[in-house]
Formats: C-alpha cells, structure tokens, sequence
C-alpha cells in the first residue's frame, strides 16, 4: 500500500500558473484538496460551460451511434481507444466545427421525435377511422333529424334492427368485429331519446366520431401527411447518417474537453496569495518526486512541502500492488480498502484465494479452456484488456484450475483414461466422487491454514502501528491454533496427544493473560474466558465455512459427468446426425458449466477472505485517493 500524504507547492509566481495547469492536464496521480480562498464565480462559469459542452457531446455520441457505420467485434476489442497526439488535445483544430455538430445533432434528434409522433399520431388516426370504414356520411344534428353510431352486441342485432324498423329510422352496419357490430343510425329528433334508451337496455352504446369529414377523406389525408413526414424522417435520418461519419472527432472533442474539465477543477482550487499561487493536495512521495521535476522544469523556484496533518484527519489509501500479485486487488477492491493504518492484504490473500479457486472447479479441461479464452483475450485484445485486472485473475484461475483437476483426475467429467491420456492417471492424488471425506478432510485443513496464517498478518500490521498487545494476541492465538493441531494430529499419531494438551494449557493460560489485559483482577478469568470461548467458537464456525470448498468442486464434477451423459444418450437416440447433436450438447452443457462455476468460484474464494480472513486482522473503512488522472473514455494520448 503506498504512503499517501499531505503536501503542497509553495514559491510558484501567478505568472507561471497557466503553464503549471497545462501541466497537470495529463496523467497525474493525485488529489487536489483545498479551496480557492479568492472570488471563484468567473472558473465556475467556465466549469458550467464545460460541463455542459461534455453533456452535449455524450449525448450525440450516444445518439449517433446507431447511425454510424458498425465497426467489426474484432476491431472494437483489439483498438478499444482513438490514438491522439499530446499536441492535439493541446490545441484542437477542429473544435469550431464538431461543436456545431453536436448542435445540429440536438436539434436534429429533437425534430426527429416531433417527425416520429406526428407519424404515430396519424397512423392511429388512420388505425381510429378503419372501424368507421363504411360509414358515408359524418353524424350530425339538423332541424328535424339526428343522426349517430351505435355498437351493439351480436346477439341483439335483430332486436336492435326490429326495433328501428319500428321507428321508421334507417340503420346500415358499417362494422364487423368480433365483440359486436357499428351501426349508422338516422332517426327523427324525436325518436332519439327513445332509441337511445332501448340502446342501453341491450347493452349497447354510442361511438363518438370526432372527426369533421367522412372516414375515406379524413384517411387520405392522414395518408398525405404520413407520406410528408416520413420523407421528412428519411432526410433527418440521412443527415444523422452524416454527421455520424465525424463521430470520430466528436469522441476526440468529448475527451479533450474533459481534461479542459480537470483542468478548471484543479484552477478552482488554486490559491493566489499576491506574489505566491500554492495547490495543495495528497499524494503518495514517488509521485509527490515526479511531479516536482515537472514543475521545476516550468518554475526552478517551485518547492514541495509536506504539511503535518491534524489529529482527527486521515489521508487517503491508495493500493499499488506490482508483478504477479496485482491482478489480485480486484479482490480487494471489491470488499473495500483498507485504513491508512492498516495493511493491504491483497500479497496475503492471494496464494489461498487462487487455490481455493481451483479447487472450486477441480476439472483440468476447463481450466485449459478458461486459461485459453483469458489468455487468448490477454494477447489478441492487449489495448483492451492489459489494465484489467479481472481477466489476469481469471487467467492464473484458468492454471490453478488445471493443476486442481489432474490432482484430481477430472477432465470435462471424466477420467484422463476415458479421452485418450491415460498417462496422466500418474498425476491423480484424490478422486472427489470416491473420496467425498478426505475432500472435505482437505478443505477443512485449507482453512485451518489461513486461519492460523491470518493471525500472522495480524502480528505483521501490529508491527506497522507499533501496538504490543495486538501483536502478542496474534502471536498467542497462532501458538495455540498450532498446538490445536498438533491434539488434532494425535488421533492418528498418539505420541502427540502429551505435546498437544501441554501446549494447548500453557498457550491457553497466556490467552487468559492476553485477552483480559486492562480488566479489574476479579474480572479476568471471567473476561479471558468469553473471549477465549468467542475465539473458539468463531474458529471452529469459520474453519466449517471452508467446506463450501468441497461443495462447489463436487458440482462441477456431477453436472460436467451428466451434460456427458445427456449428450451420448441423445448421440445414440438420434440416427444420422445423433453425433451433431451430442457436439452441440457437449460444447454448450460445458461452456455454461464452465461459466456456472467460475462466476461461483470466484464469489466464494472471495467470500471466504472478505468472511473468514479479513476480520482477523482489517477494520476497512479507507477512502480511496480521488486522482484527477480519471481514466479518458474515448481516447489514448501519445507522449
């Protein structure tokens, strides 16, 4: 973990400060902390203009990219990121021009979706006036006649017929659905309330007809309009096609605009004090080094110094793990960071977690397939994929996997001798079907290791603080979880038991000693004892969690044997193309395996260090170091 602290640059002339906030611009591990103490509305203005420059710019980018051109999934993986000069984010040539394509962008997706209603309003006008479809006349009220539609339902038409006949109205069915028919009815003014009244004693009801011309010329219209807006939509659409073609730069601007961003935030904190301008800000001292000689080479009478920091503050943590172990702060960083004072436990938690790991799929075959694709993924797509951390994990899981399995004689589900690797049968130490006890015996004995190596880190990070009595606690609780397993040994080798109950008393007096310290004398054999007991039960409760290690390697052995066993049945089953069929089942019943339970190892190795190991020894709780050298989404900057 590096040493994060407080610092500052003092003796830098106002003069200098533009130079010294290009600077800062690009790539530079730190976070900027104090106000500015000066009138800050004229950068926040600025700072809002930006920021809604950025907005805009996301917001085309995400709008044009269904009308650009696609790219190919292999070019996207393998060049994830547009390359740019550093004197081009320095001076954007085309800045002029792609902002106003960005507005034009606005507004053409804002007359697109006005395009897009009138369309669908007129289409359900058109879809409204079909069920009028017969109707040659538009209902209306005259000095002596009323005229309106009736829906009515199937099982009444002839009544409602007989009874208009009666009337001496007219009546002609404009409509057929399945629920009932539309009629057009013409009656005397006098007559309507009456034939209204039957309407609702058949449970029948009037339509509206809201429209001031008859059906067929009320459609042509709408036709006459849909044709209109739809050129109007192909138009608008063949402009976005267009200014898709510059997406490029826009994704050029966007980024560029965000380090003009950065830049306006760190000014904002700027002090000028008269003849001086300070940043303050923390930082961990190799980059606090870096970026000295930086700005020497700008200002030679620039000068960092360390500020003291107050009592109740705590800087920031910033975890920096190298080599083979890097890969491993993607566990961490999942459960959290780590305080200032305590240690990073990624170096520890990271031979057990790739263990249990493997041991969670035990099959040599999907450790080979995931340790392809991963490694595959590692090489192809090395721009894409070289700061992830996650996919290095999954490729030293690919190996462990593979090493679990032949120790366990499981390929794809099945024994080396069944694909033609007999050979290999040499290597098999335990077979997980057969010997389930001695399975759960191994997890068992896995946990018991960290468990005890756990109380080793506590003692490490007592250490580092300088605190006696956690370092004296971890040292007594690890002698006496060693003697615990010397008694354990016993039942098989008796000459131990003597050696393992006399350690486990003197131990467990020290443990009383240790873990009642600062208590009043009356109260230590009580206090020492719940403790001890609590300490127990924990451990014991804790060891039982490894278990899961069994569990999950068990399944993937029985689920990979049963996909083997459906694909064949299914091969003998079916004549001709039976041994298609059992590829298929085969290469999919695996990959989801394989998936199923990579996703589950992961999650329960991780479990087990965030559960079982980290409270042995971590509190958690840090803040993680805000660096303004935020990742750029777009672009890559060439030095």
């Amino acid at each position: 973990m590096l040493k994060v602290a407080k610092k500052y640059i003092v003796a830098f002339s106002p003069e200098k400060e533009k130079e010294i906030l290009r600077l800062i611009k690009h790539n530079w591990d730190f976070e900027v902390i104090e106000a500015r103490k000066e009138s800050k509305e004229d950068i926040d203005l600025d700072l809002q203009e930006v920021n809604y420059k950025v907005s805009s710019a996301d917001f085309a980018i995400s709008f044009l990219n269904s009308f650009a051109e696609k790219e190919s999934f292999f070019s996207k993986m393998k060049t994830p990121k547009i390359k740019v000069d550093k004197s081009n984010t320095e001076d954007f040539h085309d800045a002029e021009r792609v902002g106003s394509l960005i507005e034009e962008t606005i507004s053409l997706e804002k007359n697109l979706k006005i395009t897009e209603k009138e369309l669908k309003d007129f289409k359900d006008k058109i879809k409204e006036l079909e069920q009028f479809g017969k109707l040659g006349f538009v209902p209306m009220e005259t000095e002596h006649t009323s005229s309106f539609i009736a829906k009515i339902n199937k099982k009444q038409e002839q009544a409602f017929k007989d009874f208009i006949f009666g009337k001496r109205a007219f009546q002609k069915k404009i409509n057929e659905e399945q629920a009932g028919a539309l009629f057009s009815v013409i009656c005397l003014k006098s007559d309507k309330e009456e034939i209204i009244k039957f309407l609702e004693d058949i449970k029948g009801s009037i339509s509206d007809y809201a429209f001031s011309s008859t059906p067929e010329k009320e459609i042509k219209s709408s036709l006459k309009e849909i044709k209109f807006f739809e050129e109007e939509q192909k138009e608008i659409n063949k402009r976005l096609a267009e200014v898709a073609k510059s997406l490029k730069d826009i994704k050029i601007y966007h980024d560029i605009l965000s380090l003009g961003k950065r830049q306006l935030e760190v000014k904002r904190t700027v002090i000028n004090n008269g003849f001086l301008g300070y940043i303050l800000f923390w930082a961990d001292e190799e980059e606090k080094n870096r970026f000295e000689k930086a700005i020497k080479s700008i200002c030679e009478d620039s000068k960092i110094v360390e500020v003291k920091l107050q009592e109740d503050e705590r800087p920031p943590v910033s975890l920096e793990n190298k080599g083979l172990v890097k890969p491993f702060q993607a566990v961490t960083d999942i459960f959290g960071l780590p305080s200032d004072r305590e240690i990073d436990p990624t170096p520890y938690l990271s031979l057990f977690f790739i263990i249990f790991f493997g041991i969670c799929i035990t099959d040599a075959g999907y450790g080979l397939l995931l340790a392809l694709f991963t490694g595959l993924a590692l090489i192809l797509f090395k721009e894409r994929f070289a700061k992830n951390n996650l996919v290095k994990l999954l490729f030293y899981g690919g190996i462990s996997t593979f090493i679990a399995g032949v120790l366990f004689g499981s390929y794809f589900g099945v024994g080396p001798e069944e694909i033609g690797l007999p050979f290999m049968k040499a290597f098999k130490v335990i077979d997980p079907i057969k010997d389930t006890v001695l399975f759960m015996g191994l997890a068992f004995f896995l946990g018991y290791l960290q468990i005890c190596f756990s109380q080793v880190v506590k003692m490490i990070k007592a250490g580092k603080i300088k605190n006696r009595d956690e370092f004296f606690s971890g040292m007594t609780w690890l002698v006496f979880y060693l003697f615990l397993g010397v008694y354990s040994l016993s039942l098989t080798f008796p000459f131990l038991k003597t050696i393992g109950i006399a350690g486990l008393i003197l131990f467990g007096a020290g443990l009383f000693l240790v873990e009642s310290k600062g208590q009043k004398i009356f109260l230590k054999p009580l206090v020492g004892g719940i403790k001890i007991l609590q300490g127990l039960i924990s451990t014991m409760s804790d060891i039982l969690s490894y278990s899961r290690l069994m569990a999950l390697g068990l399944g993937t052995g029985v689920i990979a044997l049963i996909v083997n066993q459906i694909a064949f049945l299914f091969g003998d089953m079916i004549p001709y193309v039976g041994w298609l069929v059992s590829a298929v089942i085969l290469a999919g019943g695996h990959l989801f395996n394989l998936g199923i339970n990579a996703l589950g190892g992961f999650i329960h190795s991780a479990r087990l260090q965030f559960v079982e190991f980290f409270p042995k020894f971590m509190e958690g709780g840090g803040r993680r170091l805000d660096s303004i050298d935020k990742e750029l989404r777009y672009i890559k900057i060439n030095n």
